[in-house]
């Protein structure tokens, strides 16, 4: 298996819509009181639900994110999840809609970056707070091809509250890598189901929690605008239990076993209503406002629940009755339709747990760009930079080590390759040259040959048809310039090399010494020879070059 380091340096993370190795990310979502963590896998063209897990703490719900005494259990509980996750690649989480301005706009560009370069310019002058103070990003809801524009829906939330929430994760030693707004993400699920993307007309994606209601709606499957009650679940209970006179947490746990009715307490279910019809009153607020400005008054076609309270018994049903709109559940059995996602046996996908669930899916969706961890905030990393900087530094090495390794190689076989030749080449001039028998050194050998060589040369030049003629007419000329008796010339050696004759001989006296000078003076063949003082002398005459030339 390819290691993480090699896979980071030297393989693209994903081809086009592939992933040629398996990528691991942890989407999150907080709550007042647990926290859902939905890990999943990437892998090729799938996408693997692998878990899905819930972890549970005690905190005042009135507190803040920042507060310290919710941040100390937020702590423990995240690392609780984090330690039962195991390995991950990457981690998602999510911000409340609550915190979030959202603003619709239109601008003439589709591309994605030539948005983010004009964004803030054009959302600087909607917001309600100063824009250095924000994190700004968008998503595109709509393209409009044949205008070459876009319709976006922008996102701002005040860094404090980013920084809040990297706060948490920060002590419990995560670093989130992504932040998204949590309705955003259900959006980018509910654009997954084809049964909701194909919708015509207005709809509503309404997530029931404890603490909050928010409300996305859509006008053909493209988000609008995001809205967030502060009423759900526990202001209900409440309600109830103050009209009842009973504690909050029994009326709670009578609506997770009966739901809105009991058929035992008719009292129950007519304060139970009566909460419920409060929170529908602020709800068909919001659609009333949303159908005149947006689907001039045409009326909602569909409302999905999702959320905690969704799963209430009856209330799906009263909801309907109430606003008039047909409300369903989210079709969770709908993502297991999608042949390209997958979920193992003991995963369970509620309603309660989608937000967590969209979130790590994003990274599949239209929504892969967007991200509220501004760069600002975000601790540089330096991690890729160092491993690429050691990979070259041992790629170097190695590479020079390569060519050391192959130039010493190279060096020895070549001589190696030159002492054999050598050797080969000694015995060579042995057997042809008994003169260089003694020899040990090429070099040696070979000025001995080449002498022993140019004596043959001369011997055989001598003795060859091409020096013969000059030969005879050497004798012929000094035995017709030369008077032997007269002079006393007593001849012991006569040597004809090359180019050269060496006459040892002996004469009477000086007189028959300078006789012999004279005679040898007067021939046009002999006339080059070396002059002698004594009476027994060797004398070396040269003959010349032109009868050389004309004996050949």
């Amino acid at each position: 298996m390819i290691s993480q380091f090699v896979k980071d340096i030297f393989f693209p993370e994903k081809v086009g819509s592939y992933y040629p190795f398996s990528k691991y990310i942890v989407g999150i979502e907080i709550n007042k009181a647990n926290i859902i963590a939905t890990k999943i896998c990437l892998q090729g063209r799938r996408t693997i639900i692998e878990s899905i897990l819930e972890e549970k703490f005690e905190a005042e719900t009135t507190q803040e994110l920042a507060d310290e005494e919710i941040i100390d259990p937020l702590t423990k509980a995240l690392q609780a999840i984090f330690s039962k996750i195991g390995y991950y690649d990457e981690v998602y989480t999510t911000i409340s809609s609550s915190f979030v301005v959202f603003k619709e706009m239109r601008l003439p560009f589709t591309s994605r970056e030539k948005i983010a370069m004009v964004i803030d310019f054009e959302i600087e002058p909607l917001l309600p707070f100063s824009l250095r103070d924000a994190v700004v990003d968008f998503i595109i809801t709509k393209e409009i091809t044949e205008e070459k524009s876009s319709e976006i829906l922008v996102t701002a939330v005040q860094k404090q509250h980013i920084i809040n929430l990297l706060a948490v994760f920060e002590k419990a030693g995560v670093n989130p890598d992504r932040i998204i707004v949590d309705m955003i993400a259900l959006y980018g699920l509910y654009k997954r189901i084809p049964a909701y993307n194909d919708l015509q007309g207005g709809a509503a994606l309404i997530d029931i929690g404890y603490y909050t209601t928010r409300i996305a709606l859509m006008v053909n499957a493209q988000l609008k605008t995001i809205r967030t009650l502060p009423k759900g679940v526990l202001s209900i209970t409440k309600a109830t239990a103050t009209a009842l006179n009973v504690p909050p947490n029994e009326v709670l746990d009578k609506m997770i076993r009966f739901g809105t009715e009991d058929e035992h307490s008719t009292k129950y279910t007519k304060e139970m209503h009566k909460a419920i019809t409060s929170l529908l009153d602020e709800i068909n607020f919001t659609f009333t406002s949303f159908v005149a400005q947006v689907l001039d008054r045409n009326p909602i076609a569909k409302i999905v629940l999702v959320g905690d309270g969704s799963a209430i018994k009856e209330l799906t049903k009263y909801l309907t009755e109430k606003i008039k709109v047909p409300c369903e559940q989210f079709n969770t059995a709908a993502l297991l339709e999608d042949p390209t996602i997958e979920v193992k046996n003991d995963c369970v996908i509620t309603t309660a747990n989608l937000i967590s669930v969209s979130a790590a899916l994003s990274s599949t969706s239209f929504l892969e760009g967007y991200n509220l961890k501004s760069k600002e905030l975000t601790t540089p990393s330096y991690s890729r930079l160092l491993k690429q900087s050691i990979t070259m530094l041992v790629l170097t090495v190695t590479l020079f080590a390569t060519l050391m390794t192959h130039y010493t190689l190279q060096t020895r076989k070549l001589e190696k390759e030159i002492t054999s030749s050598q050797q080969e080449a000694l015995h060579s001039l042995k057997e042809v040259f008994k003169s260089v028998e003694d020899e040990t050194s090429l070099n040696d050998a070979i000025e001995t040959a080449q002498l022993d060589l140019k004596q043959q040369e001369e011997t055989w030049f001598a003795f060859s048809n091409k020096s013969r003629a000059s030969f005879l007419q050497c004798l012929l000329e000094l035995a017709s310039k030369i008077d032997q008796k007269s002079i006393g010339l007593d001849v012991e050696q006569l040597t004809i090399a090359e180019g050269t004759i060496t006459l040892k001989a002996e004469v009477r006296d000086h007189d028959a010494l300078k006789t012999l000078e004279r005679e040898l003076g007067q021939s046009k063949l002999l006339n080059a020879f070396e002059p002698q003082e004594s009476l027994q002398f060797s004398m070396k005459i040269t003959l010349p070059q032109a009868n050389k030339e004309t004996s050949e």
